[in-house]
């Protein structure tokens, strides 16, 4: 990898962990509450949680029976972010931002390559 494109990897590693709500500064990355790990080494993997079906009482008492068919669906990912030294930080974000949780492990695999 030249200077270029490991400049490349290095800002779009910075800009989808933004998305994701994980600052990286200092050759690591960040978030409140948890330790920082290096980005040098690092393997993000990106894992998807449960459905949670629920059926509110709101919901049951506006539509009655068909509460049963308006269940929502409030799946989350899990982005775990494993540095070479041992440490981990885990990211819950919504199902939505899936995409920009695989493009963060791929330019982080690149960067690491």
């Amino acid at each position: 990898m030249d200077a270029t494109d490991r400049k490349n990897a290095e800002k779009a590693v910075k800009l989808n962990a933004g998305l994701l709500g994980i600052r990286v500064s200092d050759g690591y990355f960040k978030l409140v509450g948890q330790p920082a790990v290096p980005v040098a080494g690092a393997v993000v993997t990106v894992d998807r949680g449960e459905a949670a079906k629920r059926i509110t009482a709101t919901r049951v008492a506006l539509t009655g029976i068909f509460a049963l068919a308006l269940k929502k669906d409030n799946t989350k990912l899990f982005v775990t972010i494993e540095g070479a030294d041992g440490s981990v930080m885990v990211r819950e974000v919504a199902a939505k931002k899936e995409e920009k949780a695989r493009i963060l492990a791929a330019s982080l695999a690149s960067l690491n390559a």
